[in-house]
């Protein structure tokens, strides 16, 4: 086992500019699971399962490492890498990395005998990640609605993380925006940057806008909450899946309502993986 080469096991585009970045940085780098994918770099290599852990020693999971809760994400192979004890197996002894390791280990109980560390849950990895979901939000907002973001008028649910860096973006671009908050302190910081703050308990009277972003992953987006929206204004939904809507509620209320999930994977893949690597690189470091 090399202890500095990088396993990479499974993921979307994001994890194929991952290895590419690594490898760039002088280190080995084996995936698994990218059968269908062309790297730039022709020094990374391409192994099952069982090779790729026996050749590094540090692996590298995708985010999120599974989605149907049976397999590891991973858009690239040829076939499926399962969560099973033959993947337990190979994880031992190693370095593991992953993004929302709770819905693997939900999966694969099997895996809490695994030292693994999570860099979804770290703060830096929320920050950059949400920066570039902003920069997202933007890009599809412009794709979906037929005018433009200058002078329209913009609601956005939330000023956590994502809310923070996407209203000021939006008012930059010209946008008249509302933020809903729940307390005196965020109200304060949303007029700092230019923005008018909803009490999160008046978002049920609804209000007079073009395009609504919420970023609060919670139901707050009811039936009854919608019914108070103008006909034919586009909602789009960037909190993490399940999501903050009732989307069937919102196609009979004739609101055009989408979901935006894993906007970094889909709009800036280099980007998103730099900030998986620079991340990963400070774990190591501590």
């Amino acid at each position: 086992m090399n202890s500095s080469s990088f396993g990479i096991l499974g993921g979307d585009r994001r994890q194929l500019a991952l290895a590419e970045s690594i490898a760039g940085d002088g280190f080995t780098v084996v995936t698994c699971g990218f059968e269908n994918a062309e790297f730039l770099d022709t020094d990374i290599k391409k192994a099952d399962l069982r090779r790729t852990a026996a050749m590094c020693g540090t692996l590298l999971l995708p985010l999120p490492v599974t989605i149907d809760g049976k397999n590891v994400k991973a858009e690239y192979a040829e076939y499926p890498i399962p969560l099973d004890e033959t993947f337990v197996e190979a994880l031992e002894g190693h370095r593991v990395y992953g993004g929302m390791l709770g819905r693997a280990l939900a999966a694969c109980p099997q895996l809490e005998d695994v030292p693994m560390e999570d860099y979804y849950a770290r703060e830096d990895f929320a920050l950059r990640n949400a920066a570039v979901t902003a920069e997202g939000a933007l890009e599809f907002a412009m794709r979906e609605y037929p005018g433009t973001l200058c002078g329209s008028r913009c609601l956005v649910a939330g000023f956590g993380r994502i809310g923070s860096q996407l209203a000021p973006r939006l008012r930059a671009l010209g946008a008249t925006v509302s933020v809903t908050v729940r307390r005196s302190e965020t109200a304060a910081l949303v007029e700092a940057a230019g923005c008018r703050p909803v009490p999160i308990e008046k978002l049920e009277d609804g209000g007079s806008y073009d395009i609504v972003f919420n970023t609060v992953p919670a139901l707050i987006f009811t039936r009854h909450v919608l019914s108070a929206f103008p006909h034919g204004m586009l909602l789009i939904d960037l909190s993490s899946s399940p999501g903050g809507v009732d989307m069937p509620a919102a196609q009979k209320l004739g609101l055009r309502a989408l979901h935006a999930f894993s906007l970094p994977a889909k709009v800036a893949p280099r980007a998103a993986g730099e900030i998986i690597k620079q991340t990963v690189y400070q774990m190591m470091r501590e």
